[in-house]
């Protein structure tokens, strides 16, 4: 089966070293992607991403869009309070240049880690801000529901310490918060990473999109929903067509791929998209396979390939402003030595540095830019 050739835009990209440029220049060039939106996490160890991410849009600025990570290092270290506050870093992700805001906190590890719930005061004003600003926020909520049950998760997720007792949040929880948010900001332009983990609960997929109009979701596997979609394939492929203004190509590609793997996984995505192919996941031992594809009509792939995330993010990455990239790069330098993290929240420190203090590095690379 060949491939249309269409234009991409990666909505989901993970990138954790300097050193990997290359590998993901020949991934996008390989997987002929038109551009990348890299994503900053939060990470107990080195604050979060945003050197990475800075440091592409500078070197690569047509090709990269990035969200920024937001910084709890104040909170982890005990001080109850984010500093700079929420509305704070926000204002200066906008002064950098970055193209929106990306959270990871709605992880169940990552929830637990900061003890902060989305519907408290600790993060009311932030999403107002983001509302009035109409600054994108792509949020990772919740994760598959099997990692709650010890007879279902898969081996690779409890191998990443995946697994949640009843110290974390039940999913219900996590929903409930966040869907309180978005009942106090309904205008919150938002992309809810991993189909908001709802694959497997088509009824409320379409209320979720229909209540909330500036909602939207990205496929990015979670491999999970690719098994659901299948099971239930034309009334999923009826939900594509009927809401396709509303949902986002990505991957989940990140650093720690060879190019063979990354590339093969980006277009496995695309097959299950556009063609009937059936196609074999092998990550849940037990369920149904092969998976048969959505055949989805080439308009509806062309909004979700890229139109949709254009118009939500823009046309073209913002510009970066180098002196500020340089000196919030060198403001996360000073933070890094201070944190440590508990034995528990290890598996939130994905991607972990190659050198001493990465924000420290990226700083002395952008300044060689000027």
């Amino acid at each position: 089966m060949v491939l249309s050739n269409p234009q991409i835009v990666d909505c989901h990209v993970h990138f954790g070293d300097v050193e990997d440029a290359d590998l993901i220049l020949s991934i996008m060039r390989d997987a002929g992607f038109k551009r990348m939106n890299l994503l900053s996490i939060i990470s107990p160890v080195r604050v979060n991403f945003n050197p990475e991410d800075m440091y592409m849009k500078a070197a690569y600025p047509d090709l990269f869009y990035i969200f920024g990570g937001l910084d709890y290092s104040s909170t982890l270290l005990g001080l109850g309070k984010a500093e700079p506050s929420l509305t704070e870093q926000v204002d200066t992700l906008i002064k950098i240049g970055f193209d929106g805001v990306k959270m990871v906190e709605g992880k169940p590890i990552a929830r637990k880690l900061l003890g902060k719930p989305f519907d408290s005061d600790f993060y009311k004003e932030y999403f107002e801000h983001l509302e009035a600003l109409q600054f994108p926020l792509l949020f990772h909520v919740n994760d598959p529901e099997e990692f709650w049950d010890p007879e279902k998760i898969p081996e690779w997720a409890k191998q990443r310490n995946w697994y949640y007792d009843e110290t974390y949040p039940t999913k219900e929880a996590l929903y409930t918060e966040v869907e309180n948010v978005l009942e106090n900001c309904p205008k919150l332009k938002v992309i809810f990473a991993h189909f908001y983990f709802l694959s497997g609960d088509l009824e409320r997929a379409s209320s979720l999109l229909d209540n909330y109009k500036n909602v939207h979701l990205d496929i990015t596997p979670g491999s999970e929903m690719y098994y659901d979609f299948s099971d239930k394939r034309e009334e999923w492929r009826d939900f594509f067509i009927r809401y396709q203004d509303r949902i986002l190509y990505g991957t989940d590609i990140n650093n720690g791929m060879t190019l063979e793997q990354a590339v093969n996984h980006a277009n496995r995505i695309r097959r299950f998209l556009e063609t009937e192919d059936p196609i074999r996941w092998g990550t849940y031992p037990g369920r149904r396979e092969p998976l048969i594809g959505l055949k989805l009509p080439d308009h509806v792939t062309r909004k979700i390939y890229f139109e949709n995330f254009e118009r939500i993010v823009g046309e073209k990455p913002r510009p970066l402003d180098l002196e500020e990239a340089i000196k919030e790069c060198e403001r996360l330098a000073g933070l890094v030595s201070k944190l440590r993290v508990k034995e528990e929240f290890k598996a939130l420190s994905w991607m972990r540095p190659k050198v001493e203090n990465p924000a420290e590095h990226v700083a002395n690379l952008l300044r060689k830019m000027k």
